[in-house]
């Protein structure tokens, strides 16, 4: 099975995102008995009625207080076969840390809004995180449609609103979907109490990934090279695009070109692969080929030593510091040579700041790095418009390309 897709999913405290997600594994059939009767048993105890969020929330202190106080991640599968990986994180501001920490890694995002609130502070800032990251694929749920009796109006006046604030930030959600986490509905099935929708529900929305993926540009960074029965075989995981037998492609930042001779798939030849494979891969030259190479066609990323990034502060910074930089599978030696601007993460109004970043710092930046890499501007797919910065072997920023 390919890898599967990382899907963060966020939105205000007790929006429903758990819920979400619990409900989704139960209806597609992704739970065992054992969960469902370990779930019932800790309800039954709690004094609760069945809660599908249990499911997520796994520590004993957010069953009590009904908080999810971690980055959970939840596996599952289509019936195409095709897996995604739910990263349930926090809602709630102490935790505005560990929720930048998981969509750093998605693929894509689910923003759950809650129908009687509509756009929440925690909202606007989970929302301006998603478009700091660079995560263009959001689908926008508005969940207990359920609380206000299906009503289509209440839909169309709270996708209005949060329409008016997505477009301050320049986002453009690809899907709005009216749902009932608690209740299943949208979710694998079309709703019969919201006949007015005539839209997706939400696996087909995730669907749609999937499938735009794979017309993307290839981009397949070396993640090492490894002798096989006396051959070199170049194995990393295909981030976007498609590939074929026979096919020329560029090898960056060597700047040269190779043909593909052999494409290996758990042991076994394949005439093609696609985004978001891991292969083994032989070309007809493996000369100078190793780990931080990137394997592309046919819009070629960009081979620069002097980058504009976004940065989000995990620690304290100075401009000028030795640091380390890793973009995929590439590493260099880097500095912030020059601070931008800064915002603060809980007001989102922009800061001033003068050779040091603090913790929680969003800042632009530019970096001068020791060595040329590949690079590109970060737009939802590419692993190169993504990096972080390490001091002490530490991450100390995550990253966006500009």
């Amino acid at each position: 099975m390919e890898n599967p897709l990382q899907v963060v999913v966020t939105g205000d405290v007790d929006s429903g995102k758990s819920t979400l997600i619990g409900r989704f594994l139960y209806e597609a059939g992704a739970l065992s008995q054992e969960a469902t009767e370990e779930i019932t048993d800790i309800c039954q105890r709690l004094k609760h009625d069945f809660e599908f969020a249990y499911l997520l929330d796994s520590l004993e202190e957010e069953r009590v207080h009904q908080l999810t106080m971690d980055t959970t991640q939840a596996f599952c599968k289509t019936k195409k076969g095709r897996g995604f990986v739910f990263i349930d994180v926090p809602g709630h501001q102490e935790l505005i840390k560990n929720m930048l920490c998981g969509s750093s890694y998605a693929d894509m995002a689910i923003l759950v809004v809650d129908i009687n609130k509509s756009v929440e502070q925690q909202t606007k800032r989970h929302a301006f995180i998603l478009r700091f990251l660079g995560i263009e694929h959001i689908i926008v749920v508005l969940n207990k449609m359920d609380l206000v009796s299906f009503d289509e109006f209440i839909f169309k006046k709270v996708k209005q609103e949060v329409s008016v604030f997505f477009q301050k930030l320049q986002i453009k959600p690809k899907y709005f979907i009216p749902l009932s986490a608690n209740q299943g509905e949208n979710l694998l099935k079309i709703s019969k109490n919201m006949a007015w929708y005539k839209g997706v529900t939400l696996i087909e929305a995730i669907n749609t990934y999937f499938r735009n993926k794979e017309k993307r540009a290839l981009r397949l960074p070396v993640q090492d090279i490894y002798d096989i029965d006396k051959e070199k075989v170049a194995v990393g995981k295909i981030m976007s695009g498609r590939m074929r037998k026979g096919e020329e492609v560029d090898i960056l930042p060597l700047n040269k070109k190779s043909r593909i001779k052999r494409i290996r798939v758990f042991n076994r030849n394949r005439y093609s692969a696609y985004a978001p494979e891991s292969i083994g891969l032989i070309l007809d030259d493996m000369a100078n080929l190793g780990r931080g190479q990137i394997i592309c066609r046919p819009k070629l990323p960009r081979i620069v030593k002097n980058i504009v990034a976004k940065i989000f502060c995990v620690q304290a910074l100075n401009t000028n510091k030795s640091l380390t930089f890793k973009s995929s599978t590439q590493k260099t030696i880097a500095q912030i040579s020059q601070i931008m601007g800064v915002w603060d993460i809980v007001s989102l109004e922009p800061k001033s700041r003068q050779g040091k970043l603090e913790k929680n710092d969003v800042a632009k930046v530019a970096i001068n790095a020791e060595k040329p890499v590949a690079v590109e501007s970060f737009e939802g797919f590419n692993s190169l418009g993504r990096f972080v910065l390490e001091k002490d072997t530490e991450i100390c920023a995550i990253g966006m390309i500009c």
